[in-house]
């Protein structure tokens, strides 16, 4: 009847709704989605050819017997083409790896056949006939051939679910469902002898099923860039590991970036991500953009040395100021690569590798660089995970320890001041190297939280010992340019030391100069601890970014030569120290000079004008018991 026709068109018009909704949203590059796609495109044709046939069972008047014979012959190969493309969408869901075995073999010969009965038709009439009526009917072949069919389709999840790589139950389910329901309407229409085709209605409704089954693409589109997510990276790297492809993975990543955050509004920022999309995209062809992160971006190219070749487009490119809020923004990139299998035949490992890349890590990597992303990386990853939960133990359990390392004034003839030195240890109650968990805290921005109990502990010390009545008349103490940042800092100071009854002017702060801070911040803060009578010292001078300008332009009361200049003028290999020191004492500050091991150093910054040392000479950082001892032992020795 030609109400048949017009069912079977549409269900053709929600077919092409669904194809115009794929194209409308933002689907993954992988293979089940370019698959699908040609599904819904067979159903479509199908279902068309499908109306032509009842058309002409309705209307035969208008249509010639050998033009009927070439839609019907046209519609059976749609439909068998479409089988074919079932099958290969149901193993591209479970990631199975075509090969040539006996499921390949079995279900090709079926499809072959099908298609001789399809053609030869016109001479023999097995697949299909025309009855007295004018109406097609089913011949012999192709009830043989239908139930074959659904043998393939049932073997085919059966093989997908036994070898494929990917296990997903709930999409097993989701098939056996669709497969089961095409099997009722393919048994339905074949004994009741319906006039429409009901598998391809089904088969339609079942396209729909399928669909709303799975992810929704908005799952693997970050909204705030457009681009694919982490979600939808992962899903891209694993989809090429199950299928044994080999895959470089190259990743882009503003460092700081959460320290920008914390300034500057959302959607400035958004717009910074977005252009960095732009640009990475731009120069890797078009191809697929992964924002895997806060300010990381991922392309998948085709080895290696692609990967370098993208690396030396970029880094000439990308902008390294932004413009936020009216304010120039300086920045820096880091870059890396990662290849599979070249570098690791473990896609989990592969996938720490790039999770390592994309997280706050210990920054020894240099900027601008492209860094290959070795085993030794996933190490580096690790050891900054577990003394990034040790500081957070610390600061829970008030674990951290103190040293205290005496500073010899030359004016005074004796031990005057120490500093204080933050101890840690790990899970193996051993030492952790100081420098290297103080960077760690600085990049979780745990530093402050550690330095408050540092700076108490040394006040409690202080109390306890009655250590200003021993002749120490000052203590240094560490700050980090990050708490400078932290505009309560200098009323948190003061009110725990005026807890302990200590003025600030027995403070002297000790700041390494950092090009990764804000410097206005850090000179704010610095003025402020001067107006409250502390003093602050310059540490580490001739390393980092401490240079001749930090001390004329920075707040600064004393300066603090790193050892590196000293051993290096002892032993003949730069006379920097010579030019160096008359220039600080002209601008009216004082030097302490740490790394004192011999009397050739001490003779040294005598006659250089020197003002306070510092240095196993005198004595190795010590424990409170033993400080206090080794203090107590030199008040004696200057008693007698």
């Amino acid at each position: 009847m030609i109400y048949n026709a017009y069912f079977e068109m549409a269900t053709a018009v929600m077919l092409f709704i669904l194809i115009i909704v794929y194209f409308w949203k933002k689907n993954l590059p992988v293979q089940s989605n370019r698959v699908y796609l040609n599904v819904l495109i067979l159903l479509v044709v199908e279902t068309c050819l499908s109306a032509a046939q009842c058309y002409y069972e309705c209307r035969n008047d208008i249509m010639s017997s050998f033009a009927a014979y070439v839609v019907n012959s046209a519609a059976f190969t749609v439909g068998i083409i479409f089988i074919v493309m079932y099958n290969n969408y149901v193993l591209s869901l479970f990631h199975y790896k075509k090969k040539i075995n006996a499921y390949c073999i079995i279900s090709y010969s079926v499809i072959i056949i099908a298609i001789l009965f399809v053609w030869t038709n016109p001479f023999t009439d097995l697949y299909f006939y025309v009855d007295e009526t004018g109406t097609f009917r089913a011949g012999m072949a192709r009830n043989i051939m239908n139930v074959l069919y659904l043998f393939i389709i049932f073997l085919t999840l059966y093989v997908a679910w036994i070898k494929g790589k990917k296990k997903n139950p709930g999409l097993l389910r989701i098939i056996l469902i669709v497969d089961i329901l095409i099997a009722i309407s393919e048994i339905l229409g074949s004994t009741l002898k319906m006039n429409t085709e009901v598998t391809i209605v089904v088969a339609n409704l079942c396209a729909y099923l399928v669909y709303f089954s799975l992810r929704s693409p908005d799952y693997y589109v970050d909204i705030r860039t457009g681009r694919f997510n982490l979600n939808g990276f992962i899903e891209v790297i694993r989809e090429k590991y199950d299928y044994d492809e080999s895959v470089s993975c190259f990743i882009v990543r503003v460092k700081n970036y959460h320290a920008i955050c914390r300034i500057y509004d959302e959607e400035s920022l958004q717009e910074v991500q977005k252009q960095i999309a732009e640009i990475v995209k731009f120069k890797s062809d078009d191809k697929d953009i992964y924002h895997i992160g806060a300010a990381t971006f991922a392309v998948l190219v085709d080895g290696t040395e692609e990967a370098k070749e993208l690396y030396e487009k970029i880094v000439k490119v990308m902008p390294y100021q932004w413009n936020l809020n009216r304010e120039a923004v300086s920045h820096e990139y880091s870059y890396y690569y990662v290849t599979f299998p070249e570098d690791s035949d473990d896609i989990e490992d592969i996938i720490q590798r790039i999770h390592y890349a994309r997280s706050d890590h210990k920054g020894h990597h240099k900027p601008n660089e492209l860094i290959h992303l070795r085993t030794e990386a996933l190490a580096d990853a690790t050891r900054f995970k577990e003394v990034a939960h040790r500081i957070e133990e610390a600061i829970l359990d008030n674990s951290l320890e103190l040293n205290f390392q005496p500073i010899y004034s030359f004016a005074e003839n004796r031990i005057t001041s120490l500093e204080v030195l933050s101890r840690l240890k790990d899970d193996n109650h051993k030492y952790i190297n100081p420098e290297y968990f103080i960077h760690v805290a600085e990049i979780n921005h745990t530093i402050i939280q550690l330095s408050r109990q540092m700076f108490e502990k040394t006040c409690r010390f202080a109390v306890n010992n009655n250590i200003f009545d021993k002749g120490i008349n000052d203590m240094n103490i560490n700050i980090s340019p990050i708490q400078c940042q932290d505009e309560h800092l200098v009323d948190e100071l003061k009110r725990i030391a005026a807890k302990y009854r200590i003025p600030l002017k027995r403070f002297h702060f000790e700041i390494t100069e950092s090009k990764l801070t804000d410097a206005n911040a850090v000179f704010d803060t610095l003025t402020k601890l001067r107006k409250c009578g502390a003093k602050v010292a310059l540490d580490d001078f001739g390393t980092g970014y401490s240079n001749i300008a930090s001390i004329m332009l920075m707040p600064i009361d004393f300066v603090k030569i790193d050892k590196s200049l000293l051993w290096s003028y002892a032993s003949g290999d730069n006379e920097f120290l010579n030019e160096l020191m008359p220039m600080i004492r002209s601008e009216g500050k004082k030097i302490i000079a740490e790394g004192i091991e011999t009397e050739e150093h001490i003779e040294i910054l005598r006659k250089m004008g020197g003002d306070f040392l510092q240095g196993y000479y005198y004595s190795k950082p010590l424990n409170e018991k033993d400080f206090i001892r080794f203090i107590d032992a030199q008040n004696e020795k200057s008693n007698k």
